[in-house]
């Protein structure tokens, strides 16, 4: 049984159909190991979201975001309350999109 519930915000699903449809054009295996490296990550957050780091961004809140690496090049950036884990994004770090918590 999870000790946290992860909720993803609406923005979370359009990032990860993008993510994935450009890994899929290069190489179908490798969308098949994003999709399984971030079910995993998932299943983790669900565990213990205090396992990752902080994530530092001057743009942010001091102390209140985490991020969580995978698939490489992949982070997914989340913030925890009362037991609810809240996916905000998931960045390709090779891409300068940390732009997306400006935008908000």
């Amino acid at each position: 049984m999870s000790k946290y519930k992860v909720v993803a915000a609406h923005c979370v699903h359009t990032m990860l159909l993008q993510h994935t449809a450009f890994i899929a054009r290069v190489s179908a295996p490798a969308a098949k190991r994003f999709r399984e490296e971030f079910a995993g990550v998932l299943k983790e957050l669900s565990e213990n979201p205090f396992q990752f780091p902080p994530y530092e961004d001057p743009n942010l809140p001091e102390g209140v975001y985490r991020s969580a690496f995978f698939a490489k090049w992949y982070k997914a950036v989340f913030s925890v309350s009362n037991h609810i884990v809240y996916l905000d994004a998931v960045i390709d770090c090779r891409a300068e999109t940390d732009d997306v918590f400006k935008k908000g």
